[in-house]
């Protein structure tokens, strides 16, 4: 594959989509291409710090959407709009896991948590080193399902602004919810950035600031 093509897939992968072309379906090879991505993709040591659900039932997809509030504004009676990365073609959601019993029904001692878990010795210390891995885990995985996404020709977008709480109710999830993205076919000659159900409202495009890179040679 060549260097440029690449490079742009990188870039384009940048870009969040807010409106979707729902006439399409996501072929079932690319779907197993993109559950790869996401669960075949390094954590530390292995270990299995969130779970992860690939969702296309529409009605489960449109209430989660109803979770979300991105962005305030005046031109809603609510006062703030809904996120509509998350009503893609394909809706991927995060939930963390519980490491704790995942320790416990391993017969692999991978690293410091399991040790100090199995041996009673579970601190403030090691519940920051849990979370910092598992936002960690989630962030490579999400990184990995964006790329291998837009190199297959989706467009896609992610989320975190969503009520927790009732997303979990939602989605009868046991854990809480770490990251939704949506993953899916744009809509042609439409403005990424309009509104996939209010076509009045526009969100608004951040400029990547630059990352400072150094050489040591």
């Amino acid at each position: 594959m060549e260097h440029k093509l690449i490079r742009n897939a990188i870039i384009k992968s940048q870009h969040c989509q807010r409106n979707w072309d729902l006439t399409q379906e996501i072929s079932e090879e690319d779907m197993n291409l993109l559950v790869t991505a996401a669960t075949e993709c390094p954590s530390k040591q292995n270990v299995a710090f969130y779970k992860v659900h690939f969702i296309t039932d529409r009605d489960l997809i449109e209430d989660i959407h109803d979770t979300t509030r991105g962005f305030t504004t005046n031109k809603h009676p609510s006062g703030y709009e809904t996120n509509t990365q998350t009503l893609a073609n394909l809706l991927v959601l995060f939930e963390q896991t519980n490491i704790k019993k995942t320790i416990l029904d391993d017969t692999v001692s991978r690293n410091e948590h399991t040790r100090a878990y199995l041996e009673g010795n579970w601190n403030d210390v090691h519940e920051q080193q849990l979370k910092r891995d598992t936002y960690t885990a989630v962030g490579v995985a999400a990184g990995y399902l964006n790329v291998i996404a837009t190199l297959l020709g989706y467009s896609t977008g992610c989320c975190q602004c969503f009520d927790h709480a009732t997303l979990q109710q939602v989605a009868c999830i046991k854990g809480a919810p770490l990251l939704l993205m949506g993953i899916g076919y744009s809509q042609k000659g439409v403005n990424r950035r309009r509104h996939h159900i209010r076509t009045d409202f526009m969100f608004s495009t951040k400029k990547k600031q630059p990352i400072q890179v150094e050489f040591h040679k």
